[in-house]
């Protein structure tokens, strides 16, 4: 564990970083990470660790005070993106930061800004950099410490992560393609992959981070659900079932209700969940207007054993 108490650290970075086992005892053979259904990668910088949370990815280091979270958000302009940090932008209960100054120009894709507040009510600064991404969702990276222990060293690794940040078209969607509107062929398509929604704070217009839903479609005609909430950096439940024998959270089912195709999730417990499903020209996947991700394989494919 890192041994955050030489430097004082206010509780509300303990709170976040005693989430994690993050060590930097050794050397670390991979610092590059990889989220392929996303199209997107980034570095960590060297000395530092990390470890993936709920809502995004978590690093800090045994020399520089505060952490660096790297999440996702849905804007897709410029003028998007500098509006986002040019206003208050919240994080959780008691946890809001206001802008300090103008933003900044980094590149033509990469804008920030320094901000004060409170995070978990104690009093904090933090370096936050808005990254566009012309290919899908973009990277929001947060460097913050309680507000006397903020440094330039600090804002320094917080964008040193952000200008490593990588963006390419993601083709894991297009793995498997059906011809035809029919459920059958519905069934076909979606069997065996992992759907994942991710919301980004800017959808509710004041800053703060959203939520992300996996639904894992199991051939076998069970799902998993999990579904993570906005309002804590590691909160969240994982509903993969309702007890006994039974596999997943329950069955599901494409069916088709006035011309549309809708997935059908009807948990052992009674509660069902509908979704009209649309797929576009680029095979990209809409449940209910809302982007998720489809992936079919790999560490970020279904749990479907």
């Amino acid at each position: 564990m890192i041994k955050f108490d030489q430097y004082y650290v206010a509780k509300f970075i303990l709170q976040v970083l005693s989430l994690l086992c993050i060590t930097t005892g050794s050397a670390q053979q991979d610092n590059v990470i990889t989220y392929p259904q996303l199209g997107l990668s980034f570095e960590i910088p060297m000395g530092w660790s990390g470890q993936e949370i709920d809502n995004g990815y978590l690093m800090a280091s045994d020399v520089t005070p505060g952490f660096i979270l790297v999440t996702t958000h849905d804007l897709f302009d410029m003028v998007s993106i500098q509006k986002e940090l040019s206003q208050k932008f919240e994080i959780g209960p008691n946890s809001i930061l206001f802008p300090i100054g103008a933003f900044e120009t980094i590149n033509p894709t990469m804008v920030a800004n320094t901000f004060t507040g409170t995070i978990s009510g104690n009093k904090a600064k933090a370096f936050i950099c808005g990254i566009l991404n012309e290919y899908g969702l973009g990277l929001t990276i947060i460097g913050a410490a309680n507000e006397t222990l903020f440094s330039n060293g600090l804002r320094e690794k917080a964008l040193e992560v952000a200008q490593s940040a990588y963006f390419e078209q993601n083709t894991q969607e297009n793995s498997k393609t059906v011809q035809g509107s029919e459920a059958l062929d519905w069934v076909e398509k979606f069997s065996n992959c992992r759907l994942t929604y991710m919301e980004s704070h800017s959808s509710y217009g004041t800053g703060g981070y959203g939520k992300k839903i996996k639904i894992d479609l199991c051939g076998q005609g069970y799902f998993n659900h999990s579904s993570y909430n906005s309002m804590s950096v590691s909160g969240g439940n994982y509903n993969g079932g309702y007890g006994g024998t039974k596999n997943g959270a329950g069955t599901w089912a494409m069916v088709e209700q006035g011309g549309k195709i809708v997935l059908q999730l009807t948990f052992y417990n009674g509660e069902v969940y509908e979704y009209a499903v649309t797929v576009d020209k680029d095979d990209k996947t809409f449940l209910n207007g809302k982007r998720y991700f489809r992936v079919y394989s790999g560490d970020y494919g279904p749990n479907c054993g």
